[in-house]
């Protein structure tokens, strides 16, 4: 049975990464362990949910006894936070009993046979390619946030991969707005796959968004795995058609109205804004001029907000209203010091993007203006 050693610290930060692909709604309790296996030179860590989360990662480990078991992920990690530093040895009899101990602190876990531990199909006839932490990241980063967690509409809580012409696309909606990241890519093959919101935020916890190292992505007819260094984390698509988010992209030639704006003050200023329109559904009022941009809030029950924020108008005046969380979203994910918001008439979409590139496009609807 399994018998390893392995650091304390390593075994601490791969168990807080690892047991959150338990879901702990399971109706097989072994599928809220993690399993454990040792083999060669490393110890391997699973946990699952058997449908759009799974996390494998090895460590290092000095192994005695080859063999798996698995432990309830709750009292696993608990104890895996409060060891005192140094090694510890894992020990598991045939009986499915861990024996974990590290410096003066034992414990001794009951577990359940790794044999009734259920894993996620190996991704095959997969197409592959690779990209660096840092891109993938800042794709990840500028579209998860805007998909739904309406469960009642899978295919809305995943981002849509479209690969095609050696690009990448990301697309991820909820209705209300919706943001398209594009992106160079070497694999000159088409593919379209949507990817549950809950695997992708796992994957961002573990990418390095300033590591140039790569990240290789698998994408089969119904899996997907990332692998992250020694970390791999996979998913089952979800099944359906994505919506045809293109009919959605206001067409250029309508957005006859721009204005260009500093990213931190316009983001400062919604902030204030939402003190007042946190009761009003978060709505605010933005006013278009030759001076600038004038942005208001109203609720009955709290107020009037009012700021001017300098700005660049090319086109018309226009008065037309937004969800203010929902731009703010798109404002921390740009990273760009100026925004350009392009739109056409009041209760028609906008158009945001960064002002010195055109592969992130984020469209909000708009609301009535009260």
């Amino acid at each position: 049975m399994l018998n390893a050693k392995c650091s304390q610290d390593e075994l601490y930060n791969i168990v807080q990464t690892v047991g959150r692909g338990v879901s702990g709604r399971s109706t097989q309790p072994v599928q809220n362990n993690i399993y454990l296996s040792s083999q060669g030179d490393t110890l391997r860590l699973v946990a699952t949910d058997l449908e759009y989360v799974s996390i494998d990662a090895i460590i290092p480990a000095t192994v005695s006894d080859e063999g798996a078991t698995t432990v309830p992920a709750r009292y696993f990690t608990q104890i895996a936070t409060t060891l005192p530093g140094g090694d510890v040895e894992l020990v598991a009899d045939e009986a499915n009993n861990l024996a974990i101990s590290c410096g003066s602190a034992s414990y001794d876990i009951r577990g359940v046979s790794a044999d009734d531990f259920q894993m996620l199909p190996e991704v095959v006839d997969a197409t592959e390619f690779s990209l660096p932490q840092s891109q993938l990241s800042e794709l990840l980063r500028q579209t998860v946030f805007a998909a739904s967690d309406d469960e009642t509409r899978p295919i809305l809580t995943g981002v849509l991969f479209s690969l095609a012409d050696s690009s990448l696309c990301l697309v991820a909606t909820d209705t209300y707005r919706l943001a398209l990241r594009t992106s160079e890519n070497a694999v000159d093959q088409s593919q379209e796959a949507i990817v549950s919101v809950r695997a992708l935020n796992e994957v961002l916890r573990v990418l390095d968004d300033e590591a140039d190292e790569p990240a290789k992505i698998a994408i089969s007819d119904d899996l997907v795995s990332f692998e992250v260094n020694s970390i791999t984390i996979a998913s089952r698509l979800i099944e359906g058609e994505f919506p045809n988010y293109e009919k959605v992209i206001p067409d250029e030639d309508q957005l006859d109205k721009r204005i260009t704006v500093s990213t931190a003050e316009l983001e400062s200023a919604l902030r204030r804004a939402l003190i007042v329109a946190r009761e009003d559904a978060n709505r605010v009022v933005f006013h278009t001029s030759e001076e600038g941009l004038r942005i208001t809030a109203d609720s009955p029950d709290v107020g009037h907000v009012e700021e001017a924020i300098p700005a660049k108008l090319d086109g018309e005046a226009i008065e037309t209203a937004f969800n203010a969380s929902y731009i703010l979203d798109m404002l921390d994910a740009a990273r760009s010091e100026e925004v350009r918001i392009a739109l056409s008439r009041p209760l028609e979409p906008g158009v945001i993007r960064p002002s010195d590139r055109d592969d992130y496009t984020y469209v909000v609807m708009p609301m009535q203006i009260m």
